[in-house]
């Protein structure tokens, strides 16, 4: 039936680009609506796992018969359209507001217009496998469209909606690069002005592509679209089967580091090609578009992919090591000291993705974690047990090969990940699985010094002082100082957030308070909340005057050590040869040369 079907004939036009509006014209056959039919927009788009409710962005929703006569529509609900039968076939018109440059919704404007299909359009329910050909009429002459999707005749192929939702469109006056590949041809899709050098960028993008082929014997696709807009103060990704979206910061590449982080987004979306698009949990794929889709493995999909984006950039040698390392000591930092370490594990935190992870509060960090970034931590151990048990032989990249080969596209479940982990670590993973994805075990780098030569050492803020300022004993003093508030970054001293069980806490601050002042003295910012605060040291106490929703109360807050500790990641000095190889094996550098150790370590 779904060869056969007639497809759906999409037409957008503009309205107004000043005002970010334009028209949807859906055609939709006779044999589709002939008995009646019910369209609906989606509420979420893959990838992002969120309700978005696009329908907020749709309006004077309307039919036509074929005569071009208006047929009445009920609303079902906030997304949800019956049509009546139509012998011989309706047409939906509809408008949209798109004024948002994200890679999950519309935007367009005097400049370009970007069209994301799950915020755009309507479907047929139970009518998914209905082809849908679109085309574009009324923009500026000079605009071009770029997207993954084939072009014929009549318009922008899609085979289904799914393969629809899976394409975003680029309209305008971008500019565009071309590689290949394997056999692939590699588009890029530049949009936006920015501060950096496209050559360099496209070369980077295809050392990438290489580094990220070679993990899987090849690519799956013949054609693959990278969308980079521009813009200020913005960075963000989203995957696609055949593309991918991706923002990132006009003024972001006066430093190599602006480039280093570009690198690593290309490279955590396109892994995403066969992780997550086309290896996944079969909840993810086909999809309801009308509700949430929850799995227990977004930490597999995502946190893995964020640790793999690393090891594709390092192999690729577009980003040094020296860099890798910061940014993996710095996430190392932020999870071994998050309070909602304790609360949530990772298979939690990837169910509950759509209520909490993307719906954050004030408490959301003393009861959460990111299935991202713990993930992230989380994969980095794996890939140490893996090599740790196969004596160098694998890694998490073998890992991921091994379940390409043999699940494909075919689905993908968390037993089928332990079968792959125990085949090539030789453990039981059960064990691995229990502490750091089902449980909430602390984090433990011992195994990053077995497999890798690498260790994390822990520094105390007052150890980061220079010698000189050391010596000073009330800025030692200060240092040392720690109530457990945390102030926005806002002009006034107000609470984002009170660490459980920190003195702050017992005291009775909490979300939302203003410090007012603290000891008789006046604090109008964060910065003078803070210094007071610290004043006495360890040991020491303050009176704290806090407002609370117009009323004003004092406490006594005492004063303790900070436990907070930053991490670098240092090699061994006395890395073996078997350390040593391992590391080049994972990242495809040599090991890098061991700097001076400073402060206190930690496994």
């Amino acid at each position: 039936m779904g060869r056969s079907m007639t497809p759906i004939r999409a037409t957008l036009r503009p309205l107004d680009l000043a005002q970010h509006l334009f028209e949807v014209e859906l055609a939709l056959p006779a044999e589709a609506v002939a008995e009646g039919a019910v369209a609906a927009l989606p509420a979420w788009t893959p990838g992002s796992y969120l309700v978005r409710d696009y329908a907020r962005f749709v309006d004077r929703v309307r039919g036509e018969d074929a005569t071009g006569r208006e047929e009445p529509l009920e609303k079902l609900d906030k997304q949800r359209w019956r049509i009546p039968p139509a012998k011989r076939g309706l047409t939906l018109r509809y408008r949209v507001y798109g004024n948002d440059l994200t890679v999950r919704t519309n935007h367009l404007d005097a400049s370009h217009a970007q069209i994301i299909p799950a915020a755009t359009f309507l479907y047929l329910e139970g009518q998914l496998a209905r082809p849908i050909e679109v085309r574009f009429q009324g923009f500026p002459k000079a605009w071009k469209v770029a997207t993954a999707l084939p072009e014929g005749t009549a318009g922008y192929l899609a085979k289904d909606f799914d393969t629809l939702v899976d394409s975003p469109f680029e309209l305008g006056t971008f500019r565009a690069r071309k590689f290949t590949a394997g056999g692939t041809t590699f588009e890029l899709v530049f949009t936006g002005e920015h501060n950096g050098d496209e050559d360099r960028m496209a070369e980077a993008t295809r050392k990438i592509v290489a580094s990220a082929g070679a993990i899987f014997g090849g690519f799956p696709f013949k054609r693959y679209v990278f969308f980079l807009t521009f813009t200020p103060r913005v960075r963000g990704g989203l995957e696609h089967r055949d593309c991918t979206s991706l923002i990132a910061d006009s003024h972001g590449f006066d430093r190599p580091e602006g480039y280093y982080g570009l690198y690593q987004l290309i490279a955590h979306e396109f892994f995403h090609a066969w992780n997550v698009k086309r290896l996944h949990d079969p909840a993810l794929g086909p999809f309801d578009y009308s509700r949430e889709n929850p799995t227990r493995m977004l930490w597999f999909h995502e946190g893995l992919t964020s640790y793999m984006e690393h090891v594709i950039v390092l192999r690729a040698g577009v980003v040094p090591w020296s860099h890798t390392a910061k940014e993996l000591a710095k996430c190392w930092s932020e999870q071994v000291q998050r309070p909602g370490r304790l609360e949530q594990s990772l298979e939690e935190a990837s169910w509950d993705a759509w209520i909490r992870f993307y719906k954050q509060h004030e408490f959301s960090p003393n009861s959460s974690i990111s299935y991202y970034d713990k993930g992230e931590m989380v994969a980095w151990l794996m890939d140490a047990a893996i090599r740790e048990g196969s004596r160098g032989k694998a890694g998490l990249p073998d890992l991921f090969a091994l379940l390409w080969a043999r699940h494909g596209e075919r689905g993908l479940t968390d037993a089928d990940v332990r079968r792959a982990y125990r085949e090539l670590s030789g453990r039981n993973p059960a064990l691995f699985w229990n502490a750091y994805i089902s449980g909430r075990v602390e984090l433990d780098g011992a195994s990053l010094v077995r497999a890798f030569g690498l260790r994390m050492e822990a520094r105390a803020p007052w150890e980061a002082l220079s010698p000189e300022d050391q010596k000073d004993p009330q800025l030692l003093r200060r240092t040392r100082a720690w109530t457990g508030l945390v102030l926005g970054p806002g002009p006034s001293a107000t609470v984002q957030n009170v660490i459980p069980g920190s003195p702050a806490a017992t005291a009775g601050l909490s979300f939302g308070m203003e410090i007012l002042a603290v000891d008789g003295w006046r604090t109008a910012t964060p910065g003078e909340a803070q210094r007071l605060l610290s004043a006495p040291g360890p040991g020491g106490r303050v009176r704290v005057l806090a407002a609370d929703r117009g009323r004003i109360l004092e406490v006594e807050v005492p004063v303790a050590e900070s436990p907070e500790r930053t991490h670098r990641l240092v090699t061994e000095t006395r890395a073996n040869a078997a350390q040593r190889a391992t590391f080049a094996a994972a990242y495809g550098q040599p090991f890098p040369r061991a700097a001076a150790r400073r402060g206190r370590a930690t496994a």
